[in-house]
């Protein structure tokens, strides 16, 4: 479940940094639905996964 967490917290940075680009208007975007919301919104749930598979590693013993 670490590398999960890894590959989640990545893709969410990942896409809060095309959230900043797009915002910023560095770039045309890509489609005119995927806004700078729609980013930043994509980008906190995976954090929040990653979190989540973080914490969750934890094993009863």
């Amino acid at each position: 479940m670490g590398l999960t967490a890894v590959i989640l917290g990545l893709i969410g940075a990942l896409s809060a940094v095309m959230g900043i680009v797009t915002a910023a208007d560095v770039v045309a975007p890509i489609m005119p639905q995927l806004t700078w919301t729609f980013w930043f919104a994509l980008s906190g749930l995976l954090v929040l996964g990653a979190i989540a598979f973080a914490v969750g590693r934890s094993y009863m013993e």
